[in-house]
């Protein structure tokens, strides 16, 4: 048991509706403070259990009488009410910390926890080392992909593989989460409006590593300079570093003449062959980096090897949707990001017409150009960002520039001018909330609005 008597929760998102209820159901005291009016979080009061004490329509002072400030992910360290909390002495950090805390009091020794970060690729490589894990041994797959970390806590033994996706919201306030192996895939510029500044959410993606000691692996993207050179903020793991672009002497490589990822390492000397249906460069990146950590937990290669050929991808990250009069329709709603965008663009010769739009997020349009020069016939803005990034493409001569506001109108503009040959893209570069309730709303919205052309 942790020591804490009453413990209160800022906001009702999905990680902070399990947590309560698994600590109301374990006899702890739950008071959770939720800003939206009562009426539009009604379906996840109704999943509440029945002592859990709540206030909705805004936030009094109730909460800084608990021991305890949990704050959802998106919650930001400066919102007033933590500020309060940290001034009165209250520990204040996420679910996946708590739900740690929890576990490792519960197991006989340290969890064996594979904690996977990065600005983009989390999910996808989450979903394929989850698939080798499962396919070897009792594995459990949470965190930032859907299914808060709590939830599995009273299935996990000792010999349990618990793979989590971790964002750097979750990360900012560690204070004991200690995985066996943690991940960093790439960092590049997103979630500014949270973080301030670069450095701050370089640092907070580093957190990952506070707590590692020398039986711990940081497994690093060698080819991502940010990753490069911020190593020093790791005190005591093993590096383990990884390439899809050059030899690495202590590490992992890809051979792609042989399409193998060769490993030479104090740890593990090994050729893993690589086959899979997934697009783009980034995705052999996904699966070196899932090696890696499969490797370093002892996961036999013939395993590896054939889940990576029956790994079919993941629904919003470069999904085939269709092929209609020879228009091929890809659903890339999870890019929220510039960088994720070009990773996008990258994975594809045929001329594109790009879906871009959503919430901005703060970071320059600008890094996309020399790749819509490239590649990209015409461009379909949506959502709140069209003027922002209007301003910043509109001086590009090769391709038409199109103000659709909606997804809808997007889709039916792209199809219009497209030929055979064409592929219509979406993927926004921006965050989706200002439309849809998630980007995977958002991504069934766009498979329903294709669907219809036919």
């Amino acid at each position: 048991m942790i020591e804490y008597k009453k413990i209160g929760l800022i906001g009702l998102g999905i990680s902070n509706l399990h947590l309560a209820n698994y600590l109301a159901k374990h006899g702890y005291k739950v008071f959770i403070t939720e800003e939206q009016p009562q009426q539009n979080v009604q379906p996840q009061i109704a999943e509440l259990h029945p002592e859990i004490e709540y206030e909705c329509g805004g936030h009094s002072e109730k909460i800084l009488l608990c021991d305890l400030v949990i704050r959802s992910p998106g919650i930001p360290q400066d919102h007033f009410l933590i500020k309060q909390a940290i001034k009165k002495g209250i520990p204040v950090f996420t679910e996946i910390e708590l739900a740690y805390q929890i576990l490792n009091r519960k197991l006989k020794k340290e969890p064996i926890i594979v904690a996977v970060t990065g600005t983009n690729g989390k999910t996808t490589t989450v979903s394929l080392l989850g698939n080798i894990c499962q396919n070897y041994k009792k594995t459990v797959v949470c965190g930032n992909i859907g299914q808060p970390f709590v939830k599995f806590i009273d299935n996990i033994d000792e010999e349990t593989i618990i793979i989590i996706e971790v964002s750097s919201y979750q990360l900012e306030d560690i204070i004991e989460f200690k995985p066996y192996i943690g991940c960093i895939l790439n960092i590049t510029e997103d979630h500014l409006e949270h973080h301030k500044s670069m450095q701050n959410y370089i640092s907070a993606k580093f957190n990952l590593f506070k707590n590692q000691d020398e039986k711990n692996f940081a497994v690093l993207n060698y080819d991502d300079e940010n990753i490069k050179n911020s190593i020093n903020k790791i005190k005591k793991s093993n590096i383990f570093f990884f390439s899809t672009k050059t030899f690495i002497d202590n590490g992992a490589w890809l051979d792609k003449k042989n399409s193998e990822v060769v490993i030479n390492s104090n740890f593990d000397n090994s050729r893993i062959k690589i086959q899979t249906s997934l697009f783009g460069e980034h995705n052999l990146e996904n699966i070196t980096a899932a090696v890696c950590c499969s490797r370093l937990l002892n996961i036999p290669i013939h395993i590896i090897e054939e889940t990576i050929k029956n790994f079919k991808g993941v629904e919003h990250r470069l999904e085939f949707v269709d092929k209609i009069n020879d228009i091929v329709f890809i659903n890339d709603s999870k890019s929220t990001n510039v960088a994720s965008t070009v990773v996008a663009l990258k994975s594809f010769s045929q001329p594109i017409h790009l879906i871009l739009g959503g919430r901005d997020k703060g970071a320059p349009y600008t890094p996309l150009i020399p790749f819509i020069e490239q590649k990209v016939k015409s461009i379909l803005l949506i959502g709140e960002a069209t003027e922002i990034i209007y301003e910043q493409l509109k001086h590009i001569k090769s391709c038409s520039i199109y103000k659709c506001e909606t997804l809808e109108n997007a889709v039916k503009k792209a199809y219009e001018i497209a030929k055979p040959g064409d592929i219509v893209l979406l993927s926004p570069a921006c965050s989706s909330f200002d439309q849809f309730k998630n980007f995977e709303h958002r991504g069934k919205i766009f498979k329903k609005l294709v669907s219809s052309l036919q």
